[in-house]
């Protein structure tokens, strides 16, 4: 019995180490992966410095289209709240709406993205919330909601969808 535990103690930390090893090049792997997006996002930042609404559709764009806009969202925040290169904290501090045109961006990223992956979205904008930047939250609720206007506006709305006309006359025919 004794030799019976000892080989399945062996066996199974030789299966729980092997995956702890593959967790860690996975997680090493995402934190590049989101330095390299933060890169992007500022290399975007500094290209649109004089232009906040170009900057704005570039975000929404980038965020939108990205294979995990959850990990681009993230990549915007620190690009926008902690930017790392010199470039882009300068061409924050020269143009104050460049913060609120990435923010709107943002915000037109989530309306988007949660017509496909409403689960995404959600987690994306509790994102933007735990920054605690109120630039930040208040402009990407704005840019959401236009967003959002525009796709009801271009789907004809969702307000009765699904539901047929009441065909039922407001005041009886005959009376009793």
């Amino acid at each position: 019995m004794k030799k019976l535990m000892t080989a399945v103690f062996v066996a199974g930390t030789m299966v729980f180490g092997a995956a702890a090893l593959v967790v860690t090049p996975v997680a090493a792997q995402e934190e590049a992966s989101l330095q390299s997006l933060e890169e992007f996002v500022e290399q975007m930042l500094v290209e649109n410095a004089d232009d906040p609404a170009a900057f704005e559709e570039a975000i929404a764009n980038f965020v939108a289209g990205s294979a995990d806009p959850e990990l681009a969202n993230e990549a915007v925040i620190n690009a926008l709240t902690n930017p790392k290169s010199d470039a882009a904290k300068i061409a924050l501090q020269n143009n104050a709406g460049l913060k609120e045109a990435g923010a709107r961006g943002l915000g037109r990223a989530i309306a988007i993205v949660g017509v496909t992956n409403p689960t995404a979205a959600a987690n994306m904008q509790a994102q933007i919330e735990a920054s605690n930047d109120t630039t930040l939250v208040s402009s990407a609720n704005e840019g959401n909601a236009t967003q959002t206007a525009s796709i009801r506006s271009s789907t004809g709305g969702d307000e009765g969808a699904g539901q047929q006309e009441d065909s039922t006359p407001e005041t009886p025919v005959s009376p009793n």
